[in-house]
């Protein structure tokens, strides 16, 4: 009675620590969903609300169609350009890995999920006034800023570096999803505001391709609509240029997007 009854707590345990386990780890021991919100960090808020998520795609939109319709100096014509839409589960491991209040990347696997690998941006606000949330244009802003030290020699097969990172991952034409997160909290006497945005797929590959170039609309993958094909299809489609995903399916079906 006794061996089955440890039998059984043995079988128990295992059960319940399978189920507690976090997903994730079979792509990171360390993987970012699995962590706990840092207990020395002091946060005093920790959230993006539906407004912030508004902002978060129509500055990355607005940034990424600026290059698709060749409105950007020096930059040339982009053919692929897809339209960003929010992913709830980039958001959530982009949330918990700003729960560190740790301004620095996470491990490239420490992002990662199961449809695709994931890039990520991060940005920093020190004040000595009232921490403030919500500076998510201002971040946009800045990340495109690293434009002008971009070298478009390296469109059709990219080099990565640190002077344009920020810029080629908002500007990379197949990445379509994004999801962030926002932790506001007091360090060394300052407030400060940890704001981290994940990217999938994600871009910044050396080697790979940055964007096609060409005319805005003509290399759209399929399960997409853009300009006047949205219209005939009858999307609205706000970002002229961009390719919109209208076909879920059949998007990642010929696209091995998952």
């Amino acid at each position: 009675m006794k061996f089955e009854a440890k039998l059984v707590l043995t079988v128990l345990y295992l059960l319940l620590a399978t189920t507690d386990s976090c997903k994730y780890k079979k792509f990171s021991e360390d993987h970012s969903f699995c962590k706990e919100p840092n207990e020395e960090c002091d946060l005093q808020e920790s959230e993006v609300t539906e407004a912030d998520k508004k902002m978060i795609l129509k500055t990355h939109n607005e940034f990424r169609m600026k290059i698709a319709t060749g409105n950007e100096s020096g930059m040339p014509k982009a053919s692929n350009m897809m339209e960003i839409v929010w992913d709830d589960e980039l958001a959530s491991i982009a949330q918990k890995w700003a729960d560190q209040c740790t301004f620095r990347h996470d491990c490239f696997d420490c992002r990662k999920v199961e449809r695709f690998p994931v890039g990520q941006n991060i940005y920093t606000i020190s004040s000595t006034g009232r921490a403030e949330s919500g500076h998510w244009k201002e971040m946009t802003e800045g990340f495109y800023e690293e434009v002008k030290d971009f070298d478009k020699n390296v469109i059709k097969s990219f080099k990565p570096n640190s002077a344009y990172g920020h810029f080629t991952q908002l500007a990379w034409a197949e990445t379509w999803l994004i999801g962030c997160g926002e932790a506001v909290y007091k360090k060394d006497g300052e407030n400060k505001s940890l704001l981290v945005c994940n990217y999938g797929p994600t871009g910044n590959i050396e080697g790979a391709e940055m964007y096609k170039e060409g005319e805005p609309c003509s290399d759209c993958p399929s399960g997409t609509c853009c300009c006047n094909k949205c219209e005939e299809s009858g999307v609205t489609s706000d970002y002229h240029g961009l390719c919109k995903v209208i076909d879920e399916e059949q998007f990642k079906m010929d696209n091995k997007t998952e």
